[in-house]
């Protein structure tokens, strides 16, 4: 019980630390081939707030120690700096999971966005205002485990018949084929 009270509290100091960034956004390069997330800046740490390629050894929500502004890039409308990663400071471990789906309608990208925030879990897959949206698309997402996403994702699509998804599976699984 005493562990998961300093559990709690820990996790509160980390929330409100991140409330109050010096940078609301930013970029941040993870790799020596650019790959790229966004996230908030505070004292020399960045929190990656979308979920980086698995490949490059990161995790949504890894809090990492960067250098910079290196640079700067256009963001819609505005310009954010660009920040390098040089290491993880503390790990988030939320697994992330691949998957492919048919979402045809321009609403159901949103949807889907809204339907995993509402189990605090983050998907972020290619959406296509073209009709793209009709063939099979890989995204990816994070859950507690393979079963939770594949039951995210199916239930999801099981409220309109016009949406599919398949080959729900733990992020690695594209390295072996």
């Amino acid at each position: 019980m005493i562990d998961k009270i300093k559990y709690w509290i820990q996790k509160q100091k980390e929330k409100r630390f991140w409330n109050n960034p010096d940078k609301w956004l930013v970029a941040v390069i993870l790799d020596d081939n650019n790959e790229q997330v966004y996230g908030k800046v505070k004292n020399g740490l960045a929190i990656l707030e979308r979920i980086p390629k698995p490949e490059t050894g990161y995790f949504y929500l890894d809090i990492v120690k960067v250098v910079g502004p290196i640079g700067k890039q256009a963001f819609r409308d505005e310009e954010i700096e660009v920040f390098k990663a040089i290491e993880i400071y503390k790990s988030s471990n939320i697994p992330t999971f691949t998957f492919k789906a048919i979402l045809p309608k321009p609403n159901d990208y949103f949807r889907l966005l809204d339907w995993f925030k509402q189990y605090d879990k983050k998907v972020e897959f290619p959406w296509s205002p073209k009709d793209y949206n009709l063939e099979w698309r890989k995204g990816y997402c994070t859950a507690d485990n393979l079963e939770q996403a594949t039951k995210i994702l199916l239930d999801f699509v099981q409220l309109d018949r016009s949406r599919d998804v398949k080959e729900v599976n733990n992020w690695d699984y594209y390295l072996k084929e």
